[in-house]
């Protein structure tokens, strides 16, 4: 009996002391903090992209050229791209030189017509050869306004120029551009260039504004058949008071013609 009575007493003890060290393991479990995971938050540095560089051809006339002012708004334009870093970007090709910004290469003719016309030569005989030397990635090509001086077959200047557009086509790259202008407006009230037998002020208005609906319309067209162009909207830049002689910009229509041009390059070199 007093075996059965301490085989009774030591069970007892032991449920206690299992029942006593669970109880402390709950309590510690409880009050353990649980662990924390600590996530970093990290923000991507953006990927600077470095500009490609690009042969840039300028061709076109009298404006292109620079009249009245030596380099036009071509000077303007290297200054601009030297003081933004790009001028190391864009090399500026073509066999004419003039101007004095950093590199004067150009293709502007003074009083050329897209084809030759009785009194004018034209920019389209050329563009072959000085394409094919040239070898460009960008042309800015700006032409037609000796067209509506010379008042010639005006109805039918869109396919003269898509001739033109087709070989400035023919050697722009895969990767490259033709930038096609629109003409600045002309003010038929300076008649030093501008024959008042012909043009009022009002019907110059319609002739340059009918040549730059043919000259989008082009764009279009070019555009559907997959070719590398766009649209360069000179005519929404230029006012009446930015002109010099009813026709070529004055000092301030050349640097805002610079500043357009600076926008379309660097945006393709940046791209």
């Amino acid at each position: 009996m007093k075996k059965s009575l301490m085989a009774i007493i030591l069970a007892t003890l032991m449920l206690t002391a299992c029942s006593s060290e669970e109880k402390t393991e709950k309590e510690a479990a409880s009050t353990t903090k649980p662990e924390t995971t600590t996530t970093v938050a990290t923000t991507a540095e953006p990927e600077v992209k470095e500009p490609r560089n690009a042969k840039v051809m300028l061709f076109g006339d009298s404006i292109t050229d620079g009249f009245w002012l030596e380099g036009g708004y071509r000077t303007f334009l290297c200054n601009k791209l030297e003081e933004n870093g790009y001028s190391q970007y864009v090399d500026f090709v073509g066999r004419k030189n003039s101007g004095s910004g950093y590199d004067g290469d150009h293709e502007g003719y003074t009083a050329y017509s897209i084809d030759a016309l009785p009194g004018r030569s034209g920019i389209t005989k050329l563009a072959n050869s000085l394409l094919k030397k040239a070898e460009p990635d960008v042309v800015c090509l700006q032409i037609g306004t000796n067209d509506i001086l010379s008042h010639y077959e005006l109805d039918t200047v869109d396919a003269r120029l898509e001739v033109l557009v087709d070989k400035c086509l023919e050697y722009v790259p895969d990767d490259g551009m033709l930038f096609l202008a629109t003409l600045p407006c002309m003010d038929a009230n300076d008649t030093t260039y501008i024959d008042a037998a012909i043009f009022t002020p009002e019907y110059m208005d319609q002739c340059v504004n009918d040549f730059n609906e043919k000259v989008k319309a082009l764009v279009e067209k070019k555009k559907g058949e997959g070719a590398r162009i766009e649209l360069a909207d000179v005519n929404g830049v230029l006012a009446k008071e930015d002109l010099y002689d009813g026709v070529h910009p004055n000092e301030e229509g050349y640097k805002k013609l610079a500043d357009f041009w600076y926008d379309k390059i660097t945006a393709f070199i940046t791209e």
